[in-house]
């Protein structure tokens, strides 16, 4: 796959719509190419990623890598986006305050954002039509209850595989043995950053899986059988889902803690490619 890609603190983001993306994923299993994984990162991703080789090498390395959510959208954009000006900190206010709100300054370089379950039920339906054979290792700790969930919503997945993601490490290898017998099409590997990556670069030649995707905490919500309700639609658009999820779930204060420093290193790499470029 040709890629034109978008640096954002190291990472490569693929700049693709959903329905890009079901295309290259139906492309992928159905011809006979090698296993591989997609990742969604989104700002603890990065914010991690751009200080560990390893981490970053393995975000880049992926099939896919998707913006997970509208600030790397806002990253994108502010980095490669027009009007193109100097880098201040007026600007980078009003890029935040002002120009987000438009969808057109926002989708300007990656068109979509691909929040976990955003692209997981679409990967689901496609799953059904197709009659993919498909796994979920981790999610909820009731891990059955999750598979029997996506049969009820997706009646055309006759059975879904499932792991715990609360394993031992003493009992990994048995795990990806068990995975390697179910002969599954799609993985969805929802065991939270880094893990879930770590696990799928180590193990995508074992698992005897097509493609690997990591889903975060998607089978969290009530989509996918979890017990979080999505924010409305209108707040979805307006970009402002991590506020309601933070309202919901005040615990996740300090995971949001790392968006000002995510802002802070754009805008220094933003710096940094304008006094390059002029």
């Amino acid at each position: 796959m040709n890629r034109v890609q978008v640096d954002i603190l190291g990472v490569l983001i693929d700049p693709v719509t959903k329905s890009e993306v079901l295309k290259i994923v139906e492309d992928r299993l159905e011809s006979s190419s090698p296993p591989t994984y997609i990742t969604k990162p989104y700002v603890e991703f990065l914010s991690l990623a751009k200080d560990d080789a390893a981490l970053q090498k393995i975000l880049n390395q992926s099939m896919l890598c998707l913006a997970d959510g509208v600030s790397l959208q806002w990253a994108a954009s502010y980095l490669y986006g027009k009007p193109r000006s100097r880098p201040n900190l007026f600007r980078l206010a009003w890029s935040g305050l002002v120009n987000m709100q438009k969808m057109t300054w926002r989708n300007q370089i990656i068109p979509e954002k691909m929040a976990g379950i955003n692209l997981t039920v679409p990967i689901l339906k496609l799953a059904e039509k197709k009659h993919y054979k498909i796994g979920v290792l981790g999610g909820p700790i009731n891990h059955e209850m999750t598979a029997q969930s996506l049969i009820k919503r997706f009646p055309g997945l006759s059975r879904v595989e499932s792991w715990s993601g609360y394993y031992d490490l003493s009992n990994e290898r048995k795990l990806v043995a068990d995975i390697a017998s179910s002969k599954l099409d799609i993985l969805f590997v929802a065991m939270g950053f880094p893990k879930q990556e770590l696990f799928m670069a180590k193990y995508r030649e074992y698992v005897g899986v097509k493609l690997m995707i990591g889903e975060g905490g998607s089978f969290d919500y009530d989509e996918l059988g979890g017990q979080i309700r999505r924010a409305p639609a209108w707040i979805q658009k307006s970009g402002l889902e991590w506020l309601w999820r933070l309202f919901r779930q005040p615990s996740r204060i300090g995971r949001q803690l790392a968006i000002p420093k995510f802002v802070w290193a754009v805008h220094r790499q933003a710096r940094s490619n304008w006094r390059k470029n002029t």
